[in-house]
C-alpha cells in the first residue's frame, strides 16, 4: 500500500494485547484515509448502544495517504471515538508533527479499546509497541507528561499524545494535546481517561514509500508555489486564525456574552493586530508546512506575566472573549494556557463558562451554589480558580464539566432556552442568525455543533456570493463544503492549505501518493461516502432528523443590534434548508440516508469484508 504503511497497531488495554493487522486496501481506497477510514474502522469494530466511557468503546488514531510526505499542509491526523458528551460518533483532528512520527513508527493508525487495570501508557518505535507503567505520571499535567517521557526515553524527538487531569476525571469535553496541538472537540481526553491510557508516544525512523516519487516532488513545488500567490495562506501565515476577529465581529455575528448580542465592543483589544503587537513572540509550523499560521505568544507582564502558550487561536478568542465579556488578551491567553495544561477544549470550556456567567446573573445559579466566586460576564479574575474546579471536578467545576446540555438540564428553571449547543456540542465563535448557512452546518454536522465541516463564512460573508439572511442556496453550499472538508480531513490536508488545496488538487495526491487513478469527482464522491457513513453510525446511536437543529435562542431571539440588528433565523427558515438538504443528500424525511444511496455510494456490508 503505498502512501501508507500498510499497517495498523490494535491495542486491548483490558488484556493488555497488542497486535499488528493489515490497513484494510479496500476501506483505504473507498474512505481515502484519516477521518473516513477512522470511521470506517469504528463501524466495523464498535456496536450502537455503547457507553461512551465504557470499557467496550473504541478510540481510533488515523493518518492519512498525505502525512509523512513533503507535502505542505498535510500534517493532519484524526482522532475518531464514540463521544461522552454528545453521545454519538465524533471525529477530531490536529496537525503537529505526531501523525508524521506515527507513520515514521511504521503505522497508519492505531485501534484501542479496553480499559487497563492501572494508568498505562503506550510506547510505539520503529514499527513496536509495548505497554508502560504510568502510575508516574497520572495526575500530571500535559507539559509535565511530555517532558517526563521524553526524559525516560532519552529523546526530545519523541512525539506525546497525552491527557491531563481532565481527561482522567473525565471530563466531557477533555482534549488530546499532542506537540503544541490539540485534539479538542468530543471528549476524546475523556474516553482515553477511561481507559487509564494516559499517553501515546511515538518514535520513527522510517519513510513513507509513494507510487511516483518525482510527481510528489513536482506536485510539493506546484503546491508551494501557489501558496506563496496566495493572499488567503499570506494572510494565515501573518495573522493566523485570529485574523477573523474583526471581519466576523464587524459583520454582527461575533457571539457575545453567551450569543446575546452578535458585536463585542472591545474587540479591538483582542484581534489580531493588537496580538501581534503585544504578545506574538514567533510564528510557528506544523510538519512540512510554510504557511506557519501558528503563534506563539507571550506575556511579558502584569497579573499574568510568565505565560507562554501556543495561540490563542480565533475561537479561543472568543471562547474566553466575546463569551464571557473580556477584553484582555494577557487573561485569556493565560487561561488558554491552563486548558492545555489540564487537557481541555477551549471551545467547550469557554461556552459554558459564558453559560455559567449568564445562569449566575439571571440568579439561576447563587452564589452558593457557585463556590462564591463572582460569575459575571467580564470577570476574568476568577478564569483560574474555575479552571481548575473543573479540570478536578469540584464543587460548580463538577456541574460544568458536564458540558451545558447536561448542566442546563440539571440546573432546570428555563437553563435550557439558552444553552448553546447542538447535539451535545458546545457551539463555536459564529452566531448562524448572521449567516444562514451556518445554521445549516450546525444542524447537520457530522458530530454536533461544529463550524469545521462547512466553513460557510467565506461564501457567505466576506466574498458575498450569497444573502446570508437568506436560504436560497444554502443547502447546496453546506452539501458541497461537507463533502470537500470530509475528503481534505481523511488525506490529511490542513484547511489552512485547503485554501490552495482543493479536489483537483487532491485527487492528483492520491495519485502520487498511492498509485490510484483519483479525479476530482472522485474524491468528491468519496467525501459524499465518509459524509453518509458517519450520519449511519450517528443514526444507530438514536440520532435522526429531530435532532438536526439550533438551540432555541437562536430560533426565537433577533440580535439586538449592529448589521443582525432584527434578524432571525427561525425554525420555518430552517426547516426549508434542511428539507432540500435532506433531498440533496439522498437522506429520508427522519435524516437518515436511504438504501438506494447508499448502494449508490457502495456503502454495503461487502466493503467490509
Amino acid at each position: 500500500m503505498l502512501g501508507f504503511t500498510g499497517k495498523l497497531l490494535y491495542v486491548d488495554l483490558s488484556r493488555r494485547k497488542l497486535e499488528d493487522r493489515s490497513t484494510p486496501e479496500r476501506l483505504a481506497h473507498a474512505f481515502l484515509g484519516g477521518r473516513g477510514l477512522g470511521a470506517a474502522i469504528l463501524h466495523k469494530e464498535l456496536e450502537g448502544g455503547v457507553d461512551p466511557l465504557s470499557p467496550k468503546n473504541v478510540l481510533v488514531f488515523m493518518t492519512g495517504p498525505a502525512v509523512g510526505t513533503p507535502l505542505p499542509a498535510c500534517a493532519r491526523w484524526e482522532a475518531v471515538t464514540k463521544s461522552p458528551l454528545t453521545g454519538f460518533y465524533c471525529c477530531s483532528s490536529a496537525g503537529g508533527f505526531f501523525g508524521a512520527e506515527l507513520k515514521f513508527a511504521g503505522y497508519d493508525g492505531v485501534v484501542i479499546r479496553g480499559r487497563a487495570k492501572e494508568p498505562t501508557w503506550l510506547l510505539i518505535e520503529d514499527g513496536a509497541a509495548e505497554l508502560r507503567d504510568a502510575s508516574e505520571l497520572w495526575g500530571k499535567t500535559t507539559d509535565e507528561v511530555e517532558a517526563m517521557i521524553r526524559k525516560e526515553l532519552k529523546d526530545n524527538r519523541v512525539r506525546v499524545a497525552r491527557i491531563g487531569p481532565a481527561g482522567e476525571n473525565l471530563v466531557r469535553f477533555a482534549s488530546i494535546q499532542a506537540d503544541l496541538r490539540s485534539i479538542g472537540r468530543g471528549g476524546m481526553g475523556a474516553v482515553m481517561g477511561s481507559k487509564r491510557l494516559k499517553a501515546v508516544a511515538v518514535r520513527g525512523h522510517g519513510r513513507v514509500e509513494v507510487a511516483d516519487e518525482e510527481g510528489l516532488m513536482d506536485l510539493t513545488r506546484e503546491l508551494m508555489a501557489e501558496m506563496k500567490q496566495s493572499q488567503a495562506v499570506e494572510n494565515f501565515s501573518k495573522w493566523g486564525t485570529p485574523q477573523f476577529v474583526d471581519p466576523v465581529n464587524e459583520g454582527g455575528l461575533w457571539p457575545t456574552k453567551n450569543f446575546q448580542e452578535g458585536a463585542f465592543e472591545g474587540a479591538s483589544r483582542i484581534n489580531a493586530s493588537s496580538m501581534r503587537e503585544s504578545l506574538v513572540k514567533r510564528d510557528t509550523a506544523c510538519y512540512a508546512c510554510p504557511i506557519a499560521c501558528g503563534k506563539l505568544s507571550v506575556v511579558g507582564d502584569g497579573p499574568y506575566a510568565g505565560v507562554v502558550v501556543e495561540g490563542p487561536e480565533y475561537e479561543t478568542l472568543w471562547a474566553f472573549g466575546a463569551q464571557c465579556g473580556v477584553d484582555r488578551l494577557d487573561a485569556i491567553a493565560a487561561a488558554n494556557l491552563l486548558c492545555d495544561r489540564y487537557g481541555m477544549d477551549t471551545i467547550s470550556t469557554g461556552n459554558v463558562i459564558g453559560f455559567a456567567m449568564e445562569c449566575f446573573e439571571r440568579g439561576l445559579l447563587s452564589r452558593e451554589e457557585v463556590d462564591g466566586l463572582e460569575l459575571r460576564f467580564g470577570n476574568h479574575e476568577v478564569f483560574a480558580e474555575l479552571l481548575r474546579r473543573i479540570a478536578y471536578r469540584e464543587g460548580i467545576g463538577d456541574l460544568l464539566a458536564e458540558g451545558v446540555r447536561r448542566a442546563a438540564k440539571r440546573i432546570r428553571r428555563g437553563a435550557e432556552e439558552f444553552a448553546m449547543h447542538v447535539k451535545g456540542l458546545e457551539l463555536p465563535a459564529y452566531d448562524p442568525r448572521g449567516a444562514w448557512g451556518m445554521g445549516l452546518a450546525y444542524a447537520t454536522a457530522c458530530r454536533g455543533g461544529c463550524h469545521l465541516k462547512a466553513w460557510t463564512l467565506a461564501a457567505e460573508v466576506f466574498e458575498g456570493k450569497y444573502d446570508r439572511f437568506s436560504t436560497e442556496g444554502k443547502a447546496k453550499l453546506v452539501f458541497d463544503l461537507q463533502n470537500l472538508r470530509a475528503a481534505v480531513d481523511s488525506i490529511g490536508v490542513c484547511v489552512m492549505g485547503s485554501r490552495v488545496i482543493g479536489a483537483r488538487q487532491m485527487a492528483k495526491i492520491m495519485m502520487v501518493t498511492t498509485g490510484w487513478n483519483f479525479k476530482d469527482d472522485d474524491v468528491l464522491k468519496a467525501g459524499e461516502r465518509i459524509y453518509n457513513l458517519e450520519r449511519l453510525l450517528a443514526v444507530r446511536d438514536g440520532i435522526s432528523g429531530k435532532d438536526d437543529t439550533l438551540p432555541p435562542r437562536l430560533l426565537k431571539e433577533a440580535l439586538p443590534h449592529g448589521p443582525c440588528k432584527g434578524i432571525k433565523l427561525t425554525e420555518r427558515d430552517l426547516s426549508l434548508m434542511l428539507s432540500e438538504y435532506y433531498k440533496l443528500r439522498g437522506w429520508d424525511k427522519r435524516g437518515k440516508p436511504t438504501r438506494a444511496k447508499l448502494r449508490e455510494l457502495g456503502i454495503t456490508k461487502s466493503l467490509w469484508r
